[in-house]
């Protein structure tokens, strides 16, 4: 009888430990990694998987759907540098998409260190290196997330806005260490740094030392009296 109660447990733990193994090799499977040596490149996304694109070994692009895409990527790798951006992406069928990845679009004002005030209120710097251009031939629904570093962390995605022809913030959370939003349009996408106003620290600053000296003159006088 303990003989078959050890013969049963055994097979128990394997059939957990196999089913654990098995488990954890479709979800590693899940993900599709490619190399990618070229500057432009082609792969249709099958729905519920994810594709990471390596550029260079450099640039890393990775996508989930749940839908099938074709998807066209221009990504200048050798000059973004080291990055790693994701898209999920949720639609109600096939779609096709384009993107375009470049370190900088000068022709809408954004090199590195350029500076944006946004709806003439609050002042914020581009530093990111990294300007994404989708096109989707279909509405869908999006969450764009990049890395969050020492650098970005304070900035917030931002789109470009054709008609008022400025840049835009928009909500951004931070997420298992990426800086994410969520999207239904698509435009010019970047990460922009919010400036710190230094104008009420100066005055609190002025204030503070005018303060400090009033008190003291008040403390001098009263022992000369």
């Amino acid at each position: 009888m303990r003989k078959f109660s050890k013969i049963a447990l055994g097979s128990f733990v394997f059939l957990i430990l196999f089913s654990i193994f098995s488990m954890t090799s479709v979800l590693a499977a899940g993900e599709t990694e490619i190399p990618v040596e070229t500057e432009e490149y082609q792969w249709r996304i099958k729905a519920n998987n994810q594709t990471m694109f390596n550029f260079m070994e450099q640039t890393r692009l990775r996508f989930k759907s749940n839908v099938d895409i074709d998807l066209t990527i221009d990504c200048d790798a050798s000059e973004i540098g080291v990055k790693y951006f994701e898209m999920e992406i949720n639609g109600s069928g096939p779609l096709s998409m384009n993107m375009v990845c470049r370190e900088e679009q000068n022709q809408l004002g954004l090199q590195k260190g350029s500076t944006f005030r946004i709806r003439n209120r609050y002042r914020y710097t581009y530093q990111e290196g990294f300007c994404a251009y989708i096109q989707c031939n279909d509405s869908c629904q999006a969450k764009l997330k990049i890395q969050a570093n020492n650098q970005n962390r304070n900035g917030q995605w931002a789109y470009y806005h054709e008609g008022s022809q400025e840049w835009l913030t928009v909500p951004t959370t931070i997420e298992d260490g990426y800086l994410v939003t969520e999207t239904t349009s698509f435009s010019y996408w970047t990460v922009l740094i919010p400036e710190i106003d230094n104008t009420l620290l100066i005055y609190v600053s002025i204030g503070v030392i005018v303060g400090v000296i009033a008190i003291f003159s008040v403390m001098y006088l009263k022992k000369r009296k």
